[in-house]
């Protein structure tokens, strides 16, 4: 299991969920790009919110949007949420299932 942790700007809404099915069918690219952005993106939890499982997830996102989005459209650049990735575990998930993709990862994921 690949932990990732989820929390809204405002810290009141707060979750940790399985990111493992994000990294089975993301491309290589996409999972480059979040190792180089220290294991952060909100990519993730966008597409694993309306799964089952990840009402919780779901929750949070909406929340997000509908609360703080004001906020963020004032200033464009402002998260609303963000999704952090255990990059150790993801790493080493990778090793096993997408050695390929591992390869390609700037000094093995590490930083």
């Amino acid at each position: 299991m690949i932990h990732a942790t989820c929390h809204t700007a405002d810290n009141v809404r707060c979750i940790e969920f399985d990111a493992t099915p994000w990294f089975s069918e993301a491309d290589a690219p996409s999972i480059i790009d979040l190792a180089e952005r220290g294991w952060t993106s909100k990519a993730i939890a966008e597409s694993l919110e309306h799964r089952r499982g990840y009402e919780g997830l779901h929750d949070l996102v909406d929340y997000a949007a509908k609360r703080l989005q004001s906020e963020s459209l004032e200033d464009p650049t402002w998260e609303t949420f963000e999704c952090v990735v255990d990059g150790p575990e993801a790493v080493a998930w990778l090793r096993q299932n997408r050695p390929n993709v591992v390869a390609r990862i700037p000094s093995g994921g590490h930083h």
